[in-house]
């Protein structure tokens, strides 16, 4: 028997304006939330690429821009734009109930976000 997915509350909708990015951690995975017109999506925190803070990026006819290298991610499926070898965008499912975002955080679990460092000068 299939059980049914554990939405988390991570915001209210009202305050989430579109074009606006919030983020958001779900047992210790740290999430971007981006409303864009009526929609939001949530997805990894970090670009595939090179790690930048996608909440500095912005969205453009259903894309999701990174902020360090241009390249864009399908905020239906994840794929990156032509010419890119990178991995796709993980994305999050969302629900709106009685005008509160929550995400499946059985689905962040089961496919949690890469959020390491690329360069990190303070190991040896």
């Amino acid at each position: 028997m299939k059980r049914e997915p554990q939405f988390v509350v991570v915001g209210v909708l009202e305050h989430l304006n579109s074009g606006a990015f919030t983020c958001v951690t779900i047992d210790g995975h740290g999430l971007v939330v981006a409303r864009d017109g009526d929609r939001v999506y949530a997805f990894q925190g970090t670009c595939p690429h090179e790690k930048a803070d996608l909440a500095q990026g912005r969205i453009e006819a259903g894309r999701l821009v990174c902020p360090r290298h241009l390249a864009s991610f399908d905020l239906d499926d994840g794929n990156v734009s032509r010419g890119w070898k990178v991995e796709a965008l993980k994305l999050y499912p969302v629900r709106i109930e009685d005008g509160m975002i929550a995400v499946d955080a059985d689905a962040v679990r089961a496919n949690p976000p890469v959020n390491r460092t690329v360069w990190d000068f303070t190991r040896s």
